[in-house]
């Protein structure tokens, strides 16, 4: 059985877009016959844009010669399309969906593995791991760092437990900064306006600069931005069902008698988000041979609210003296509000010194995170009897440290290899306080131990109706290494193993309990069993390089994810103390090459997954609580491929897309889907996994007259329908979602350093469902892109 998610959290689905051809044919006819195509005589191609990764850690490669399913993303195209966010280019990775509650709250999901618990795909930013973590309920799975100044951002589909270990069971994610150039001085600058529909105004500002102190030697790269986007979701009914104390006597005998207060009722765009950053690299290199990285990033992001809407035709939760109300285009019908914010730093060292048998590289680095989460929890309330509004509060601070001393060989001969140790130590602190809210929305004070405080024994005077604190930790430890025989001038193994070991430790104490203390604030904390797993990871691959441009490759890997820890123990219906690692068998063959002299680069792969041991969210037999737990086995069955064609002059057209069939081949028994008919079933298929994505992207860059150039793009995404939750055998709560198509369009000119682009997002202002959020403590809400947004973006590089 399977569940994606627990509380809130289990709800918070928001899917990005992936790819269709509509428009395609009236858009290349458009672009092949404007007339800087017509004047120019030329049989000059569009050039080629070799990336150069360094994924297997041994030594740096373009893509086309790696046996693995990867793509890499160039930060030069990233910047020429103004993708401020990952969630600008998600959309051209085929088997990729990104959940997405709103500002800096995001879950990448590749080849559609994805259930409640830490996240399934390994995230990198330079060598610091920032893989996103769900323990508990609380808001905040993947930061969302802003992409300005990378060299590139590569996507490993398929198991990467041998490299990258826990938490890369279905790929890995690396967005690679640039580094400091140890010689020229330069930069850019970029300013950014722009209108969003049903909003207003937006703006960016971001730049770089790379100063050379001493030429190279030593050199300093600086990077900054700052990002206001508007909101686009209005809040319909702030304040509703408030009830206060007035003073029904006279001010020289006051009576206090509880009443109705009038709530703010609208606010416009509260899902603004406001975002400022910035980043420092230096590079020293004193010798050939020494090189010696540091690194800082730190980023602030606010949002005034949920991204979430109750659309039209639903009615929203109602009872007591909250009235009900229907929900509306882009309106939220929460009675509370629910700012976000998002503060993290990222800092790290790296040294690389290379000798004449290879290079050895050591690294640590330091990911601190702290999120203010909160939500509307009016419908729990509701729904037990006490409609009084009330909002949660889930600040948690997250710290990471990520240590590896590896060694990669460069050896003349058929075999090299890379080798290394690496350390890891997490610790999370999520503090869960539900606070009474007033007529703005807002909380009406500070949270309170007291029982004096509590708002169930005393209404209109009390705001404190629970609190707990959650302390966890984390230690890994694991040793691993690939070796690469090169057996003859075609054929090639490649064979890695890592074993991973990790030990879990956590203290829970409750703060306020419902209907406060039975005497004196008792706060015993309790310390959970410690708890240590451990897991072997391997992977073989064989490729044979038919040409210079055709290779084909075969691989079985395997992943798996961190087990956890179960915050909750119940008297009645004991809860396991903890859930073990869950883990899977990927099979996989591909191809990928050059035809024509470069007229076409292609790559395509199929693979076939068996997952097994999968946490999943359990209930207790009583019905009354949910919990981690280890059960259920699914497969998937895709295909996957990415196309690059330089037809004519100046026109380079990407084609991309995949076939996911993600199901469930053991689900939930009968006891437990009789307790939670949102767990699957046997056959059910995995939610928020499209059969089919497709993007399109064309772009043509043209030469106008003397230095000046001519550019017109656009990309084309579908995204197939799919299902908000498993359908089970009698799940109200789940909701199909409707295919879609989105469209972006970019038109602009270049002259030297200088460049200048009119763009138009979401081009036909389309309402994609790309997410649901439906249960009894959040009811029915869709979660769509930002609505249709047209702008100018202004650059100078020097």
């Amino acid at each position: 059985m399977l569940r994606l998610g627990t509380g809130l959290r289990s709800m918070n689905k928001y899917k990005v877009s992936s790819c269709v051809l509509a428009a395609s044919a009236g858009m290349t006819a458009m672009l092949t016959g404007a007339p800087a195509a017509a004047a120019d005589t030329s049989s000059e191609s569009a050039p080629i844009e070799e990336i150069v990764v360094t994924a297997n850690k041994l030594n740096a490669q373009r893509v086309l010669d790696i046996p693995v399913s990867i793509q890499a993303i160039s930060g030069d195209s990233l910047q020429r399309a103004g993708s401020s966010a990952f969630m600008d280019v998600a959309g051209q990775i085929p088997g990729l969906s990104v959940q997405d509650l709103g500002p800096g709250d995001k879950k990448y999901v590749i080849r559609g593995i994805n259930s409640t618990g830490d996240a399934t795909a390994g995230i990198y930013y330079g060598e610091a791991v920032i893989s996103g973590s769900n323990a508990d309920d609380g808001g905040g799975f993947q930061s969302d760092i802003r992409l300005y100044d990378l060299d590139r951002i590569e996507v490993l589909r398929g198991p990467q437990g041998t490299l990258y270990g826990a938490s890369s069971m279905s790929g890995t994610i690396r967005f690679v900064p640039k580094p400091p150039d140890l010689h020229d001085l330069g930069g850019y600058l970029t300013m950014e306006g722009s209108q969003t529909s049903h909003a207003s105004g937006n703006y960016n500002f971001n730049g770089a600069i790379n100063l050379p102190i001493i030429d190279g030697v030593l050199a300093v790269r600086l990077v900054g931005w700052k990002v206001d986007d508007s909101g686009y979701i209005n809040q319909i009914r702030v304040g509703e069902g408030v009830t206060g104390l007035v003073n029904v006597g006279t001010p020289a005998k006051p009576n206090y008698q509880p009443a109705p207060v009038a709530g703010v009722g609208f606010i416009k765009g509260v899902n603004d988000d406001n975002v400022g950053g910035g980043r420092a690299e230096v590079r020293f290199q004193p010798t050939d041979n020494l090189t010696i990285d540091g690194n800082f990033t730190a980023q602030s992001e606010t949002s005034g609210g949920s991204s979430r809407y109750t659309p039209a035709g639903v009615a929203a939760f109602h009872g007591g003296p909250i009235a009900p109300v229907q929900g509306c285009d882009l309106c939220n019908t929460d009675v509370t509000q629910s700012p976000w914010s998002d503060n993290l730093k990222v800092f790290g060292l790296t040294v690389a010194y290379k000798t004449g048998a290879g290079t050895v590289t050591g690294t640590t680095n330091q990911y601190n995170r702290t999120t203010g989460f909160t939500f509307d929890s009016t419908p729990v309330l509701v729904s037990f009897g006490v409609p009084v509004p009330a909002e949660t509060l889930e600040p948690r601070t997250r710290k990471v440290n990520s240590s590896e001393i590896r060694f990669a060989s460069d050896l003349a001969s058929p075999v090299n290899f890379v080798a290394g140790v690496y350390r890891e130590h997490e610790t999370q602190d999520l503090a869960v306080d539900v606070i009474t809210t007033g007529a703005n929305g807002l909380v009406t004070g500070p949270f309170s131990t007291q029982t004096s405080a509590d708002a169930l024994d005393f209404p209109g005077v009390g705001n404190t109706f629970f609190g707990r604190t959650d302390t966890r930790n984390d230690t890994q430890y694991a040793g691993f290494g690939e070796a690469t025989w090169k057996i003859t001038d075609a054929w090639t193994a490649v064979a890695g193993l890592r074993y991973f070991t990790e030990t879990l430790n956590g203290v829970q104490t409750q703060t306020h309990p419902f209907g406060g203390f039975p005497g004196a604030p008792n706060l015993v904390p309790i310390v959970d069993p410690e708890e240590t797993f451990n897991k072997v990871t391997w992977k073989a691959n064989m490729s044979y390089k038919f040409s210079e441009e055709l290779l084909g490759y075969g691989t079985v890997s395997t992943g798996f994810r961190s087990g956890g820890l179960n915050a909750v123990s119940e008297p009645f219906e004991p809860i396991p103390a903890a859930y073990a690692p869950d883990s899977l068998l990927n099979f996989e063959v591909g191809a990928k090459g050059r035809l024509f002299d470069g007229l076409f680069d292609y790559q395509a792969d199929l693979y076939f997954i068996k997952w097994t041991n999968i946490q999943v969210q359990e209930t207790t037999a009583d019905g009354a609580f949910v919990y981690q737990g280890n059960a259920g086995d699914a497969h998937v069955k895709g295909v996957e491929f990415e196309l690059t064609a330089r037809p004519i002059s100046y026109l380079i057209v990407n084609f991309a897309g995949s076939y996911q069939d993600a199901y469930l081949t053991q689900g939930a028994n009968g006891d437990q889907a009789k307790l939670n008919p949102t767990l699957g079933v046997t056959g059910d298929a995995i939610p928020n996994v499209p059969k089919f994505q497709l993007n399109l992207g064309l772009n043509y860059t043209a030469p106008i007259t003397g230095n000046w150039q001519g550019v017109v793009a656009t990309d084309v995404n579908y995204r197939d329908a799919e299902t908000g939750y498993f359908a089970g055998s009698n799940n109200k709560f789940n909701v199909a979602l409707a295919p879609y198509t989105l469209m972006n369009l970019r038109f602009g000119v270049i002259n030297g350093p200088w460049s200048a682009t009119l763009f138009a997002r979401n081009l036909t202002d389309k309402r994609a469902q790309v997410s649901v959020i439906n249960s009894s403590q959040d009811p029915h809400a869709l979660l769509t892109v930002r609505p249709r947004t047209i702008g100018l973006t202004l650059t100078r590089k020097f």
